[in-house]
């Protein structure tokens, strides 16, 4: 059976190594107040395909884009997945120490599809969250 979403080890070592990065930077920004910009999944792969510092990845039905520069994660549905026409934007956010995954949504399928949807992406994020938060509290280096 395939998974419906696109969580893939390679997405989160890069999620857990962004978050890092950014829980190290003083003043780091949180994802509070970022919007999907994008009105349909078209528009989103142009304008993201178009960014130096994206990789992209098709699976499942899904194009997984990474913005390196902003630590951003987008997964843009293709026509042939149920939930499409859908964009997701995940990113790793710091505060206090704890880490977390500030998740938007825009779904154009029917309600009850984008209801599980983002039930899809909760439990992914709060995996993705896990991974994060256990990689930050290991020590960087031993103590004498």
């Amino acid at each position: 059976m395939q998974e419906r979403y696109p969580v893939h080890r390679w997405l989160l070592v890069a999620a857990t190594a962004g978050l890092l990065a950014c829980m190290q930077q003083a003043g780091a920004q949180e994802a509070r107040g970022a919007s999907i910009p994008y009105a349909t999944p078209d528009e989103a792969l142009k304008a993201l395909r178009a960014l130096p510092h994206v990789r992209e990845r098709e699976e499942n039905d899904w194009v997984v884009l990474q913005d390196f520069q902003q630590q951003v994660f987008w997964s843009v549905t293709t026509p042939a997945n149920g939930w499409h026409p859908s964009i997701v934007r995940r990113e790793l956010v710091s505060h206090d120490g704890d880490a977390s995954v500030a998740m938007q949504v825009r779904c154009g399928a029917s309600k009850v599809a984008c209801d599980a949807l983002v039930e899809t992406f909760k439990a992914s994020n709060e995996s993705l969250r896990m991974r994060a938060k256990a990689m930050a509290e290991q020590p960087s280096s031993v103590k004498d």
